[in-house]
């Protein structure tokens, strides 16, 4: 009889062993600036790196693990069930779902695809930096665009550029592409470069043509660009995203985390992001 008890005692504690609070997490991280800065003057400044920072500090008793992959691999491996990673700022789709478990509170709060242009063009095209302007008028006017070959930037956006055949459109593939991009733009063999804002302005920076550039924001892009944290899917994977959760509440409505938030967005784009999250935490309380 004692033999069955302790069987039994065995299998009644197995449940909360295998669903208990995780002594580490590890995170996937990408050499992709502005959210990971892995080389230059601006290195472990990134949007994504710095709010990993935050959730660290607000689990002081757990341990955080960080490995850098590839982004082609990125996703691959996080969805894998024999792994136990999460990864921040990812977008949710019914097709990730399926492999991924997923915050109910969002990591990262950015601003939708924006264009780069060369301030003396904005100014000549009388377009005002505080504004959003429609893409498809922009290629209209024969401007020409370029893009990142492959890149999605989200329904309405890439609808534009598919049906606009007769547009002046020029797409590069390859792993620097917006860095490329933006030297043809600030060199004038493109008159309009798509990517997010957090992206131009970074590039603008480390290649010191901040100067010569602006950002203006898209009437085709939804308000904001929403990311979440990732995890495994598996049991391990329930529990961690729980934690992760909890931590995100408790940093969400600080200081610095709206510092990190509008850390890599220009003068005159920072006040429509703030706005914009103000907006969504007064429907959120409603």
């Amino acid at each position: 009889m004692r033999f069955v008890w302790s069987i039994l005692l065995l299998l009644f504690c197995l449940p909360v062993a295998a669903t208990k609070q995780p002594k580490a997490i590890e995170w996937i991280m990408v050499d992709f600036a502005p959210y990971y800065i892995m080389h230059d003057k601006y290195e472990g400044t990134g949007r994504d790196e710095s709010v990993i920072k935050l959730l660290e500090k607000a689990l002081p008793e757990v341990s955080f693990k960080r490995t850098l992959l590839p982004a082609s691999r990125a996703v691959h491996e996080l969805s894998n069930p024999q792994n136990n990673y999460c990864m921040l700022s990812l977008y949710q789709s019914e097709h990730r779902k399926q492999h991924i478990q997923f915050t109910e509170h969002s990591s990262t709060v950015g601003l939708s695809p924006s264009i780069a242009i060369r301030k003396e063009l904005a100014k000549k095209l009388k377009l005002d930096s505080t504004k959003p302007v429609s893409l498809k008028s922009l290629l209209a006017e024969n401007l020409a665009l370029g893009v990142s070959m492959s890149r999605s930037f989200g329904a309405n956006i890439d609808k534009v550029i598919n049906e606009s055949h007769d547009a002046n459109i020029i797409s590069r593939p390859g792993r620097d592409t917006l860095a490329s991009l933006t030297y043809m733009l600030q060199k004038k063999r493109i008159d309009i470069l798509l990517g997010y804002p957090s992206e131009h302005y970074y590039l603008a920076h480390s290649m010191g043509f901040e100067g010569d550039l602006t950002q203006l924001s898209l009437t085709e892009a939804p308000a904001l660009s929403i990311g979440y944290i990732g995890c495994t899917k598996n049991k391990q994977g329930e529990v961690t995203v729980k934690l992760l959760d909890e931590a995100l509440e408790k940093i969400a409505h600080t200081d610095a985390f709206h510092d990190v938030l509008v850390r890599w967005l220009p003068d005159n784009l920072q006040p429509i992001l703030e706005k914009r999250l103000k907006d969504r935490n007064e429907s959120a309380a409603h």
